[in-house]
Order: C-alpha cells, then structure tokens, then sequence
C-alpha cells in the first residue's frame, strides 16, 4: 500500500488516502479545517462514503507521499472518536447474530451493508453471494439478511457472513 496526503484549497480540509499499486483506494479520511473528520469507513450525511471512485495517480503533483505511520496515526486518531459507539455495536451484535439491513455501496472490501440494528456498518465479502443472486438486485438499497462472523477494528465494520440479498429495497 501506499499512503497519500493533500491539500487540495484554502478551506477544503487535509485529505489521506491509502492506495493500492493500482491506485486503488481503500481508506481515505479528510480532516476539515475545524477538526471534524469525514472518512471512508461511515456514511456522513453529505458525502454518503467518501472513497475516492477513480484510480488515483500518486505522481500527480499535488499528492505529497507520507509513511503508513502517518496514515495510521491520523487514522486511529479519528477511531478513538467512535471507540465507545463500537465497544456498543460488538456487544450488541456478538458473532453469529443474524442481522437485517441493506446494501449501502461496494468497496474493494467488499459491500458495506447499512444494519438496522444499532445502525452499524456492515461488510460481507462480495464473491461469496453474487453468483447466486440476480443481478438487478446488486445495487444499494437491496435489503439483506446475514450473520455476524467477526469484527474489522481497522474500519470497524461488522463482517457478515451467509449474506442474502433480497427482492425488496429499503424505502427509508
């Protein structure tokens, strides 16, 4: 992996990115200029999953490259913000819970999946149920059923396992 960070204008926040050799992205967090935090790994209400959707070219210019501690610094930084909503969504939602929710967006990760319960963020590996599921219903809203597998503290995403996807779509 390699780490990028960038001030793109006055105003518009410092931005991290972690890529891969291709210049795939697969965290990515802005500090805005008040200290509040968008990042990649929760929905924000106005830039929904903030990934980038293009490959990024880290010999652009603008990028300055930073080591992984820099990234994983800032990175743990924002987590510690959302330690406490965490230690309540894994309590709440121990391994092997089945769960309900709906398909957000896919990631390289895999698909994040809105949990009704405790509105926690879910992620089940995609390869795993698209096979067996029709393609018109791959796409966000879809409603789901899964179990809890296990717990991605980098992101700190519930993994989902035994994923269904389902006919209906979330209206909400």
């Amino acid at each position: 992996m390699k780490y990028l960070k960038d001030c793109p204008e006055p105003g518009m926040g410092t931005w991290y990115f972690e890529i891969d050799s291709d210049g795939i992205a697969y965290r990515q967090i802005v500090i805005q200029d008040d200290g509040t935090y968008i990042a990649s790994n929760r929905k924000h209400e106005q830039y929904h999953f903030l990934l980038a959707e293009k490959a990024i070219d880290d010999t652009e210019p603008y990028y300055t490259k930073i080591t992984k501690k820099e990234f994983e610094e800032v990175w743990s930084n924002y987590l510690h913000t959302l330690n406490q909503e965490w230690h309540q969504i894994k309590n709440a939602l121990p391994v092997g819970t089945k769960v309900k929710g709906y398909i957000e967006v896919f990631f390289p990760q895999g698909t994040l999946i809105h949990i009704f319960q405790h509105h926690a963020v879910g992620l089940s590996d995609t390869r795993t149920y698209e096979e067996k599921t029709p393609s018109e219903w791959m796409y966000p809203k879809h409603e789901v059923t899964a179990i809890v597998k296990g717990y991605d503290e980098v992101n700190q995403w519930v993994i989902l396992d035994q994923t269904q996807v389902l006919k209906n779509q979330f209206a909400g």
